[in-house]
This record gives structure tokens, sequence and C-alpha cells, in this order.
């Protein structure tokens, strides 16, 4: 699904340092899925809700192990 207006790779890139020094700050570790999933919302490739749902079933899925 397509969404929103994509920022330009150049927005995306400053941006996707920024998510990633914040949340090193706030005391996470963030990992190279978590990026790309970052990196999709950016472009436009992903949505909010469809991040949450991978994320979603990520976790039900290592849970079910």
């Amino acid at each position: 699904m397509t969404c929103g207006h994509p920022l330009a790779p150049a927005e995306i890139e400053s941006r996707l340092v920024e998510i990633e020094k914040s949340a090193e700050l706030a005391g996470h570790e963030p990992n190279q899925a978590n990026i790309d999933r970052c990196r999709r919302i950016l472009r436009g490739e992903l949505s909010l809700e469809e991040a949450h749902a991978e994320i979603e079933a990520k976790y039900r899925q290592a849970s079910a192990k």
C-alpha cells in the first residue's frame, strides 16, 4: 500500500539517523528490521497500521514457539 507523500532519499536517510539516535538515547537498541520498517514508512511503502500488524505478527510467532 502506498501511503502519504514519500520523502526524498536524502531526507529519508537523515530522518533514519534521527530515529536511530533517539531510540539509542532512550535506551533501546534498534535492529536492522526496525530500521528497514521505518525506511518503508518514510518511503510511503508501508502505513503505520501495516507496520503495527507486522510487529504484532512477529511477536505472535515468537510466543507460539
